[in-house]
C-alpha cells in the first residue's frame, strides 16, 4: 500500500540548477529559457503545444523557448531546469538529448524515483545537491557554447540590472551586432531578451529566498517594478508569483 505524504512544495536553487515538487493544477502557455524535465511524480500529465492536441507524459524534457501549456489534475508534478551556464548543462544534455521545437517523452524510471525520494522525503538542500550530482556527472571545463557567446551570459548574470545595447555587445565579441544575436539564439535556443529575463527572474527567486519581499527582489534583479515582474513571471511559468511562491513550503538555495 502506498504510504500517504501531505501535498507541499519545494524548491531548491543552486549550481545553475532548480528543482521544485509540488501539487499544480493546469499552467497556461508559457517557455522557459533553459531546458525543463518535466516528471510526473505520481502518474501522468498532460502536455501541449500551441493549438496541438493533449498528450500524456510521465517524463518529458522541453527545450529552451518552446512553448506548452500543462495539464496536470492536481497531480504531484516535478521539474529540473538546468541552466546553460551550469556545470551539469553538458550532462543534462547527454542524458536528456532534445530537440529544438520538439518536446521529448523519456524513459527514466531512475528521475522518477528520485523526484519520490525528494517529494516524500523532504531532504534538506545539500542531499538534493548530491543526488543531482550522481545523476548529472560534470566533466572537467565542459561547456557547450561558443566562448564569445560565454562572455554575454556572463555580462547577464554579473550585471542583471544592465541593458546591454546591440551595439555594445557587437563591440564586446568584435562582431556586428546582427551576427552577435544570431549566434547568441542559435547556440542558447532563445533570443538575447528572453535570455536577460529568464535570468532575471532566476535571480529574483534566489533574492526572494533572502529578501522575502517579492517588490524588493524585483527591483534588485533589474525589473522596474512588482508588476513587471509578475508580467514577466507569467509569461514564462504560466502562473502567478504570488501564490506559487506563498505554497512553498521548502524553499532554500545552495549559498
Amino acid at each position: 500500500m502506498q504510504k500517504f505524504h501531505p501535498f507541499h512544495s519545494q524548491l531548491y536553487i543552486g549550481k545553475g540548477r532548480a528543482l521544485y515538487c509540488g501539487p499544480l493544477q493546469h499552467l497556461e502557455a508559457h517557455g522557459y529559457g533553459a531546458p525543463v524535465l518535466h516528471v510526473g511524480i505520481y502518474g501522468p500529465f498532460k502536455l501541449k503545444l500551441g493549438d496541438g492536441a493533449w498528450r500524456p507524459y510521465r517524463v518529458a524534457v522541453v527545450p529552451p523557448g518552446l512553448r506548452h501549456a500543462l495539464d496536470l489534475a492536481g497531480g504531484v508534478h516535478g521539474k529540473l531546469f538546468v541552466d546553460i551556464d551550469s556545470p551539469s548543462a553538458g550532462a543534462f544534455c547527454r542524458r536528456f538529448p532534445y530537440r529544438k521545437g520538439v518536446v521529448g517523452a523519456i524513459n527514466d524510471p531512475e528521475i522518477v524515483a528520485d523526484f519520490q525520494w525528494v517529494f516524500e522525503e523532504n531532504p534538506r538542500q545539500p542531499e538534493v545537491e548530491q543526488r543531482l550530482d550522481r545523476l548529472l556527472p560534470a566533466r572537467e571545463d565542459e561547456s557547450l557554447i561558443d566562448p564569445r557567446i560565454q562572455k554575454i551570459v556572463a555580462l547577464i548574470r554579473d550585471e542583471p540590472d544592465r541593458n546591454h545595447t546591440q551595439a555594445e555587445l557587437g563591440a564586446a565579441l568584435g562582431l556586428s551586432p546582427s551576427r552577435v544575436l544570431h549566434l547568441f539564439s542559435e547556440q542558447i535556443g532563445v533570443p538575447y531578451q528572453r535570455y536577460r529575463m529568464w535570468k532575471r527572474l532566476w535571480l529574483s527567486a534566489e533574492r526572494l529566498h533572502a529578501s522575502d519581499s517579492m517588490t524588493t527582489a524585483a527591483m534588485e534583479s533589474g525589473f522596474a517594478d512588482a508588476t513587471h515582474f509578475s508580467h514577466a513571471f507569467c509569461d514564462t511559468f504560466g502562473v502567478n508569483p504570488a501564490p506559487v511562491f506563498r505554497k512553498i513550503e521548502r524553499f532554500e538555495r545552495l549559498v
